[in-house]
């Protein structure tokens, strides 16, 4: 994992500085210490905000983050494969876990892709999510999730190399978002470790830019446009996935296939420099006219959908006055933002495409897949 500094014996990964802490060199905890069972409740605390977000800042400037940066500015237009991309395999391994790593013995599923990425856009639809509403690995709330999806709505897919495996629901462009600090641990709290029996990376993972590696960090000052500039990214939803392997009921081992859609923030520049952008195919295929086609416009004319949901005005022209308020001058904050992708059923139907289509796969490999999760 990008921090070097020393473990405790719990399980977790990372450690990040205490909230007393005065500088990112101080003492540092797990984010799983810093969190506690929070993440049953979901309750935010102030000092868990606190403490947090010193830990997100440490962990974008720790020497093995610095390590890390170097790894990939140094493979920058080298080793290009045939999509004009950085080969895959030299990919520095960052949150990933080892039964991602482990998905095959040919394959594994990565986090970065590297500074020289360039992706298509392809627009899809998807049917509505009978499976997912058949309780195939779903709660209740998902269910009810499930049933708002009419298959009639378009889903932006990003065709990333690498992180595709040649599977086109592999990642979903969601739109242009600002990071909150309460974010920060509303992310945290999601993908906590204790949170799955799988073993998935914890929540820094959707703060790591696919490309570049650098973490996003939140708005300090929201009235500030320079600010909340510097604290906006790209959110899309990038598929993983891993193998898991256990004895079966007859005694012979069972294959467990489980996948979980992670954000991931990226950097605007980093997301623009890769666009391949197919203009005469319409304002979608283009930057920034894509920004105008974010999932935003589902709680537009939903206020189910909408309500709950934390936003704010993007501000003019360095005078700190408000750019206006209607919703093509409000900005979703990141968690929200991934939020609306679940409430508005398009996950789910997201989620059941790769259900079937892994299915179909893994039988038609005679590979005996006795159980088949999404989550």
């Amino acid at each position: 994992m990008p921090s070097s500094k020393k473990k405790s014996a719990k399980k977790g990964g990372r450690r990040a500085p205490s909230a007393s802490a005065k500088s990112t060199t101080s003492a540092v905890r797990l984010n799983e210490e810093i969190i506690g069972n929070n993440w049953k409740t979901k309750v935010v605390k102030k000092s868990v905000i606190r403490e947090l977000n010193e830990a997100l800042v440490y962990e974008s400037k720790c020497d093995v983050r610095k390590a890390l940066l170097s790894k990939v500015d140094s493979l920058n237009g080298k080793y290009v494969d045939e999509t004009g991309a950085t080969t895959g395999e030299l990919m520095p391994v960052t949150y990933e876990t080892q039964p991602m790593i482990n998905f095959t013995q040919k394959e594994r599923f990565m986090l970065t892709v590297g500074k020289t990425a360039p992706f298509h856009i392809d627009k899809r639809t998807h049917g509505v999510p009978i499976n997912m509403m058949q309780n195939a690995g779903y709660d209740t709330q998902d269910m009810e999730n499930a049933k708002r999806w009419t298959g009639k709505e378009a889903v932006l897919h990003i065709l990333l190399p690498h992180l595709s495996m040649g599977d086109e629901e592999s990642a979903v462009f969601l739109g242009e978002c600002y990071l909150d600090k309460e974010d920060t641990v509303h992310f945290a709290h999601q993908f906590a470790k204790a949170s799955s029996s799988f073993d998935w990376p914890d929540s820094f993972a959707c703060h790591q830019c696919p490309f570049c590696c650098k973490m996003a960090l939140p708005v300090n000052d929201k009235t500030s446009k320079t600010s909340i500039e510097e604290g906006s990214y790209i959110l899309i939803v990038q598929k993983i996935m891993q193998t898991m392997y256990a004895p079966g009921a007859d005694g012979k081992q069972m294959m467990q296939r489980v996948h979980r859609g992670l954000p991931r923030l990226c950097c605007k520049v980093c997301f623009e420099k890769n666009f391949v952008e197919e203009a005469c195919k319409g304002e979608e295929f283009s930057y920034p006219g894509i920004l105008q086609h974010d999932i935003n416009l589902f709680a537009a004319t939903d206020s189910v959908l909408s309500k709950g949901l934390v936003k704010i005005i993007k501000r003019g022209e360095d005078s700190g006055v408000d750019g206006g308020d209607d919703d093509q001058k409000m900005i979703l904050s990141a968690f929200s933002m991934f939020q609306l992708y679940e409430k508005c059923g398009m996950c789910s139907a997201v989620d059941e495409a790769i259900y079937v289509k892994t299915r179909q796969e893994s039988e038609m490999m005679g590979l005996s897949v006795q159980n088949l999760s999404v989550k």
